[in-house]
């Protein structure tokens, strides 16, 4: 169970638990391979974009199953990456990053026509995502 709670905070990286902004700072530099790898920082963007979808489209929820195997190859990454889970979590909990992430999801849906003022059109690309088969589509569903 506490595997499965780790992955679960991977995914929560917007939750809101995290460590002092100092701290964060001074890990900065200790991230940066994390943070310039193409797929965890995609990975990353889809799980945010699927997370603010889900939280503003009651009608819209994860797929778990897909949602755990598709943040556990992102753990899998950071692993290959040299890093621990520790790290890793330390990392999507740390405020830049996920601040950062939380600006780039709100872009995405943005650039797609969608605002979380408006949860229709939040509604309505999450579905757009899930007929498309798109990486975040896989790992929604309709409730």
């Amino acid at each position: 169970m506490k595997h499965y709670t780790r992955i679960l905070l991977l995914c929560a990286m917007v939750s809101g638990f995290g460590l002092a902004t100092t701290a964060a700072k001074a890990q900065s530099d200790e991230f940066e391979p994390l943070r310039s790898d193409e797929t965890i920082h995609q990975g990353l963007i889809v799980i945010s974009v699927g997370r603010l979808i889900r939280n503003h489209c009651p009608s819209l929820d994860a797929r778990r199953f897909q949602s755990f195997a598709f943040a556990q190859s992102l753990v899998n990454r950071g692993h290959a990456l040299g890093f621990s889970r520790g790290q890793m979590e330390a990392y999507v909990d740390s405020d830049a990053d996920r601040d950062r992430y939380r600006n780039l999801a709100n872009t995405y849906l943005s650039q797609r026509g969608a605002s979380v003022n408006e949860p229709e059109s939040v509604c309505q690309l999450g579905r757009d995502e899930i007929s498309s088969g798109s990486t975040i589509g896989r790992l929604l569903r309709e409730v």
